[in-house]
């Protein structure tokens, strides 16, 4: 190997390997997530799908289908999957759905109910600015609600029917659960009984469970994204700031003025009279940093229990009648969840039991101490859900029940005024939408899946009802049994 000589005073450039920024292995963690997630579930649906022909097959031949016959079944089913791949290769659009009514608005967007004019089922359309994502470096936040929306697979998270975009917005069509939120109910009732409070915190805790057991963090969970569906139970959405894995960064709230000593001692119906006041625009209009752990306000990392913190906070505002770290400006709410040891206080007035107020304790505490570091069964064996079936709580009929006027009534939303056409101006709609390198991948698909195996699926069941009827047809009773 040829030596490589150097100029006096010239010293050898040694390479160094780039250090990988914040931001790329935050990008490069969520496409990871996402891939393996993704191909973990086609997997999955290639195994299922293989099953069923199998299944076919064996079926077919206990009913001494022809080789013939058999062969005109699955050509059947070939035509249909052929059919179905046509009309997936459909582009979807904002034409493509009817606006009914705004549900919703939030910093990027709105939320919309609409009538998809494919199926004519009654929709939530979710519609984001695309600059002002990117201008807000909100981009990997609006991706890794897609993806995991995309990903879920089970009833406790709002299911994500599409996912598309024009030159100027993201969409996220979802489905409508139309009573409204947990904040809803709370607005109505002002405090839950304990017994009411224990459903809806059973059935929170097994979907922050499902979304733990995906990998992810959601970091953003209050009372208004916890949604009720038709039947009163619950789904988790708004994953926008969640995480697939343990994040340190800077703190916004470095900053923050001294906490003022006589909030801590306001008397107690005082307190819920002020924070009924200041409610809706606390929580609609500015936000609010009420529920959110310590440690993510910290420089040090933190990991999926600060849901579970959140979830403690959420609990005690069912109970008690506001969250334990209220103030009018979000600066001191932060500075008193950052010394939740001097400010957490169950007042003796809310007459809680003395298992709800072990719970909140145990919830909102130190991370090594809460309940769920352990993992989840640690919350599921606390006294305070005792008798709770776990595995049947869906099924058992929730406190309150949404009535509904029809599949589009929007009585548990706040109304909303029209600021800006729900269609695109008609020039851009006969543009052509430009590849946005942001945005890569978005559109997405729920019939996709399903259709891939509705056509083996109705043909297997068409054979066991004609296997049925064969059986029954075959027993003829004897002439002393009639």
């Amino acid at each position: 190997m040829a030596n490589v000589r150097t100029s006096p005073g010239q010293k050898k450039d040694k390479k160094e390997p780039n250090p990988v920024s914040n931001h790329s292995r935050e990008r490069a963690e969520a496409a990871k997530a996402y891939i393996e997630q993704k191909y973990s579930k086609m997997k999955r649906e290639e195994s299922e799908k293989k099953e069923c022909w199998e299944e076919l097959s064996r079926k077919m031949q206990e009913l001494n289908l022809s080789q013939t016959e058999q062969h005109l079944i699955r050509q059947n089913i070939l035509h249909e999957e052929a059919e179905q791949l046509r009309l997936r290769r459909k582009k979807i659009s904002v034409y493509d759905f009817e606006s009914i009514a705004i549900i919703g608005k939030g910093a990027f967007g709105e939320v919309r109910l609409v009538r998809s004019q494919l199926t004519g089922e009654v929709l939530a359309l979710k519609k984001m600015n695309k600059s002002e994502m990117v201008h807000k470096n909100q981009v990997q936040h609006v991706r890794a609600e897609r993806n995991v929306l995309a990903t879920a697979d089970n009833p406790w998270i709002v299911e994500l029917k599409y996912s598309f975009q024009d030159e100027k917005f993201l969409y996220l069509a979802m489905e409508y659960l139309a009573g409204g939120d947990l904040m809803t109910i709370l607005m109505k009732r002002d405090i839950l009984p304990e017994d009411e409070a224990r459903f809806y915190m059973a059935e929170a805790i097994l979907a922050i469970e499902s979304v733990h057991k995906m990998n992810y963090i959601h970091r953003d969970l209050k009372p208004d994204n916890i949604l009720i569906d038709s039947s009163g139970h619950v789904k988790l959405s708004d994953f926008g700031l969640c995480k697939h894995t343990e994040i340190t960064g800077s703190n916004p709230y470095s900053n923050l003025r001294k906490i003022d000593a006589d909030l801590r001692h306001k008397a107690y119906n005082e307190r819920r009279n002020e924070f009924k006041r200041n409610r809706k625009l606390a929580f609609s209009t500015v936000g609010t940093p009420d529920y959110i752990a310590p440690e993510i306000f910290r420089r040090s990392g933190y990991d999926e229990t600060v849901d579970w913190w959140s979830l403690g906070v959420i609990f005690f505002e069912m109970v008690v009648g506001y969250p334990p770290f209220f103030a009018d400006e979000p600066s001191v709410t932060c500075q008193k969840i950052l010394h939740w040891k001097q400010t957490l206080q169950v007042p003796r007035e809310a007459g809680l039991s003395l298992a709800a107020t072990d719970l909140i304790h145990k919830l909102v505490c130190e991370p090594a101490d809460r309940l769920g570091s352990k993992g989840v069964e640690e919350i599921k064996n606390h006294p305070f859900f005792l008798g709770v079936r776990w595995d049947r709580i869906r099924q058992s009929r929730a406190p309150w029940i949404p009535e509904l006027e029809s599949e589009i009534d929007t009585s548990n939303f706040d109304k909303f005024d029209e600021t800006e056409p729900f269609y695109p101006e008609e020039t851009q709609r006969k543009r052509r939408t430009r590849k946005d390198v942001n945005f890569i991948g978005y559109t997405y698909k729920r019939e996709d899946e399903e259709s891939q195996r509705s056509g083996l699926v109705n043909a297997l069941q068409e054979l066991e009802s004609v296997r049925a009827s064969a059986s029954r047809s075959s027993f003829r009773p004897s002439k002393k049994h009639e």
